[in-house]
């Protein structure tokens, strides 16, 4: 659902409808975002909460949530090469 929301560009209660990743979501819970960690079992209330976190932080820094929603991902592979190779890998937190 949330990838025709996003390509028809609708809005929903958060902001203009975004595109949703497990990695991202799993790094928001990481940052400490209190909601369940499965994308699979969002519902629209908790889709609506990630996209205005999502916007907020976008309007916050000046840029587009897509951008924001693309570091959350880059976010998770660099944890997880940090986890394996034992050394910090871009991007780090802010």
């Amino acid at each position: 659902m949330a990838t025709f929301l996003w390509a028809v560009k609708a809005s929903v209660y958060g902001g203009p409808a975004q595109l949703i990743d497990q990695y991202g979501v799993s790094t928001l819970i990481h940052e400490g975002w209190l909601e369940d960690p499965s994308v699979t079992g969002f519902t629209r209330r908790r889709y609506d909460r990630y996209v205005e976190l999502i916007t907020a932080w976008a309007t916050d820094i000046g840029t587009s949530p897509e951008l924001v929603e693309m570091w959350l991902v880059q976010r998770w592979s660099a944890r997880l090469n940090e986890a394996r190779h034992g050394r910090y890998t871009a991007p780090t937190l802010f």
